[in-house]
Order: C-alpha cells, then sequence, then structure tokens
C-alpha cells in the first residue's frame, strides 16, 4: 500500500545549517537580514557506481560545484549570493551510499511553491544524469514526484480573475500610499521652510536682546573715564570688556575716539 507522502519523504526541519563550512555560512546569513531559511528532502537509493563516475557524470553540468566528502558527493549549484559573495539562494544535493538527499534555501519575497518546483526541476535533471548509477526506489519516487505536481496545480489553479483582483488591491493600496507619501513630503517640506524662518527670527531677536543688553557708547564712555580715575589712568581692556560684557574690539574703537575727540591724552 502506498502511503503518505510525508511518511515516505523525510521532509527537514527548517533552518538546517549548510553542509560546508557550516559554522561561517550559518554566521555570514545571520548577518545578512532577511536571513534564508532551509528546507530539504530525501530519497533513498542504493549506490552501485564509484564515486569518480558519478562526478564524471554531473561535471557535465557546468553550474555545479562538486566535491567528494568521505563517502559521498556534495553537488552544489549557487543561484545567487548576499553583499559578502556567499551563497544565498542555492541547492545542495548529497549523493551518499543509501540515499539521495537535497537541501534548498527559501527567501523571503518568493513563493515557496514556485521555489520548490524550481528546485524538483533541478533535481530530476540531476538524476537524469546519474540514473544508472543507483537503484532507486520508485515508489517512493513516485510520491516525490507527486508532490511536485500537487504543488504545480494548486501554485497554477489560481484563475485570472483571482490574481487581477489581488493586483487591484494591492495597487490601490500602492496609489494610497504614493499619495499619502507625497502629502507627508509637502509637509515635511513646509514645516522645514517655517523651522528655517523661525530660526532667522530667532536669531534677530536675540541680537536685538543683545544689543538692548549691552550699554551704549556714552556709558561706556562714562565708564572708561571712572575705571581711568580708580586706576590712576590706566585700564585692561581684557578685564574691562569682561565686566561690562562687550568686544574687546569696541572697547578699544571707543578709547581710540576718546583720545582723537581730545576727551583722553594718550601718554606713553
Amino acid at each position: 500500500m502506498v502511503e503518505k507522502k510525508e511518511e515516505l519523504v523525510a521532509e527537514k526541519k527548517e533552518q538546517k545549517p549548510a553542509p560546508e563550512k557550516k559554522e561561517q555560512q550559518k554566521k555570514d546569513l545571520k548577518d545578512e537580514v532577511p536571513a534564508p531559511q532551509v528546507k530539504g528532502f530525501k530519497l533513498p537509493a542504493r549506490r552501485i557506481k564509484d564515486l569518480s563516475e558519478i562526478t564524471n557524470m554531473l561535471s557535465a553540468l557546468s553550474s555545479l560545484q562538486l566535491s567528494v566528502e568521505g563517502d559521498y558527493i556534495v553537488a552544489l549549484n549557487v543561484e545567487s549570493r548576499d553583499i559578502k559573495k556567499n551563497p544565498y539562494l542555492f541547492s545542495i544535493v548529497y549523493f551518499k551510499p543509501n540515499e539521495i538527499e537535497m537541501d534548498y534555501t527559501l527567501v523571503p519575497g518568493i513563493s515557496q511553491r514556485k521555489r520548490k518546483i524550481e528546485v524538483f526541476k533541478h533535481f530530476l535533471d540531476i538524476l537524469t544524469l546519474v540514473g544508472n548509477t543507483y537503484e532507486i526506489d520508485h515508489k517512493q519516487f513516485y510520491q516525490v514526484i507527486r508532490s511536485a505536481l500537487t504543488d504545480i496545480t494548486e501554485f497554477a489553479s489560481s484563475t485570472y480573475d483571482e490574481i487581477y483582483s489581488k493586483y487591484d488591491i494591492l495597487n490601490s493600496e500602492s496609489l494610497y500610499l504614493q499619495r499619502k507619501i507625497e502629502t507627508l513630503s509637502a509637509s515635511l517640506s513646509k514645516l522645514t521652510n517655517e523651522t528655517f524662518e523661525l530660526k532667522a527670527k530667532n536669531d534677530e531677536l536675540v541680537l536685538r536682546l543683545k544689543e538692548l543688553e549691552s550699554p551704549s557708547d556714552d556709558t561706556l564712555r562714562v565708564k572708561i573715564q571712572e575705571w581711568l580715575e580708580l586706576h590712576h589712568n590706566e585700564i585692561n581692556i581684557t578685564e574691562f570688556a569682561k565686566i561690562y560684557n562687550v568686544l574687546e574690539s569696541r572697547v578699544e574703537h571707543l578709547l581710540n575716539s576718546m583720545v582723537t575727540q581730545g576727551y583722553l591724552e594718550s601718554i606713553g
């Protein structure tokens, strides 16, 4: 009796580690956002040929990266890489003595059914090359094919109206969000301009306040005369400017004008 596919084909848990340099690849995948998931299946089959013969057959597919590890062959097919040049979208087939095992990555944003169909097509291409090097359990192989056909049926069963309806909804949402972004951008631009205007006005008010708080020239001239009387006709411009909170250059200018106008006499 033919059992269910789930019992015949051992589906693997998600997040299975990659085969080569597992720790390094796991670390690299974690650095990427979003990280891919890893799924897989295995088909019971007894190997009846040498590893070298299988490797020669697989070498016909130039996209495969082949390596021999112990008593099995690893065939890696890299479809895309991340920014660090590490495999991102890929599939791996292990040719073991008593089974053929396959792992593949699922990337967010790609249909899982579509991805599974592509993986099975690749798997069948490989089996075509190495078919006479294994004795395959055909009952379980048929269940694998049945699983793929089920996914194809479900993937292709949506009618045009259903697909267009989903597109129309998503398109409406996209247009709404686009208009919202435009509105927010206009508001942001307006707020930015208002912020610049307020800052300019604030700077102007601060300057006017400083001018109001600063003593007038006439007041400073009187303070300079009082200072000279108290300090034996000597003035420390830096200290004077600090006490009256004015610029040293302004004090120097007033001193020069008082000398040229005859209010003060420069000694020495």
